[in-house]
């Protein structure tokens, strides 16, 4: 018997697997989803099998040397499955990084699911009889709303420094209401008795740079999705590329915005200076400008130095739908100007109301809008989307993610479409990223 098995390490190895014969007395013990010890380049590494065979293509390969006890079940391996391939990363370095083994192999598929989006405005109505576990993207927000959520509950603890040690000390006690960095999301064993909050949900720290920008939000959804649980997203906009469930807004937006039309970008321009004779000021841009003498711009919205945040042709669409991440970014920028007192300005080249869009009452239709259109040709939750260029045409005839070519230039675009609505096999999809690594490989976002 022969195991193909994915390396537990910080290195995905090119998203290989590799091969290791399985001695007499732990063939009836181990299976796909066992974790393994097996002996690798002079060390040994806890491993998982992804396949198994009676026949190897290697000659004479390696032996397991134990295994731990702990195979995990089909909804396990599928959770592990869709991250892996959503950030094109392999389950290996995720059980590594991010994933509690343990944890995951006592994970149940619960019998109450529900899923909320929260606006960050009315955040105060809390369960009481049940536990509740505030996860956050930063320490800094951590002590935010442990000052906030006084005034309501009882924080039993709080994350203060986000070591190892401090989360293994929450670990042997039996807390109320906690608040939890969102890095120990996969620490926990997700159960009925507890409302899980995902405060903030749209900063970008829930985001980890060192697993390809690996989405602790998105992966929170797909938990969700598989084994259910009481979930509930507090922002100021739903994220609808995760949020596939029905939802209405009720918005109650209110910015104070100096606003300059013309029918060029420089009108704008000639129309702000006139106005602010004398004046010199310090602008965050979402847009590069053309030189402005009285205008001066930072390289980062929280410098210091900000005296106020330019909005140039603000709009929530791509091609006439409405797109969450427009949305998103938008009142980032709206938020941060109104709690750090500074200026908001809009240059615009259309007449354009920001407070009347957001509060809208065909706000909700534009969401059904984006969602039904997400869930027919994705990027979704579960409906993922890649695109790559090549300067020549290649083979894809057999390849049943690969759609494309499209000629753009002197280029050629594919596009990767992966269903997890549909039957879909890991190891392929891992090869054929594999095959690909000479590309550039972008994940889609936007409609």
């Amino acid at each position: 018997m022969y195991v193909d098995v994915e390396l537990i390490s910080n290195n995905t190895y090119q998203n290989s697997t590799f091969t290791y014969q399985v001695p007499n007395q732990l063939k009836s013990k181990i299976n796909v989803g066992s974790i393994v010890v097996v002996p690798f380049r002079n060390r040994d590494y806890k491993a998982i099998i992804l396949s198994t065979s009676n026949e190897s293509l290697i000659e004479n390969p390696k032996q397991i040397k134990k295994y731990i006890n702990i195979t995990l079940n089909s909804s396990q391996l599928k959770y592990l499955q869709q991250l892996a391939i959503s950030y094109r990363l392999n389950i290996g370095i995720l059980l590594y990084n991010f994933v509690d083994i343990f944890a995951l192999s006592n994970q149940k598929v619960l019998n109450k699911q529900q899923v909320n989006n929260v606006s960050i405005k009315s955040f105060n109505d809390f369960d009481n009889k049940k536990n509740n576990v505030f996860f956050v993207p930063s320490l800094k927000i951590a002590k935010e709303l442990y000052n906030y959520l006084s005034d309501y509950l009882d924080i039993s603890f709080y994350q203060q420094y986000g070591g190892k040690e401090e989360f293994d000390l929450l670990k042997n006690n039996n807390l109320l209401n906690i608040i939890l960095l969102n890095t120990n999301f996969d620490k926990l064993i997700i159960d009925n008795k507890t409302n899980y909050y995902f405060y903030d949900s749209n900063n970008t720290a829930w985001k980890l740079p060192k697993l390809n920008n690996f989405n602790v939000v998105e992966a929170a959804y797909i938990k969700n999705n598989i084994f259910g649980g009481n979930f509930s997203f507090i922002n100021y906009f739903p994220n609808l590329e995760f949020h596939n469930e029905k939802i209405e807004i009720y918005n109650n937006f209110s910015y104070e915005i100096e606003y300059f039309y013309g029918n060029t970008i420089q009108d704008c321009i000639n129309l702000y200076t006139n106005k602010h004779k004398g004046e010199k000021k310090h602008f965050y841009t979402n847009n590069k400008l053309p030189d402005v003498n009285k205008l001066t711009f930072a390289e980062k919205l929280t410098e210091k130095e900000v005296e106020g945040i330019l909005i140039v042709n603000p709009t929530l669409l791509t091609n006439n739908i409405l797109n969450s991440y427009k949305v998103i970014y938008l009142l980032s920028l709206l938020n941060y100007s109104q709690q750090n007192n500074i200026n908001i300005v809009v240059f615009s080249t259309n007449e354009i109301d920001i407070n009347k869009v957001l509060n809208s009452k065909n706000m909700n239709k534009w969401i059904i809008k984006e969602q039904n259109t997400r869930l027919k040709f994705g990027p979704s939750l579960l409906n993922k989307v890649f695109t790559f260029k090549t300067s020549k045409k290649i083979n894809v005839e057999n390849n049943e993610y690969i759609r494309g070519p499209i000629e753009l230039n002197d280029d050629f675009l594919y596009e990767i479409n992966i269903d997890f609505n549909k039957s879909y096999d890991y190891l392929k999809i891992i090869k054929m990223f594999k095959n690909l690594k000479d590309y550039e490989i972008s994940r889609a976002r936007f409609i």
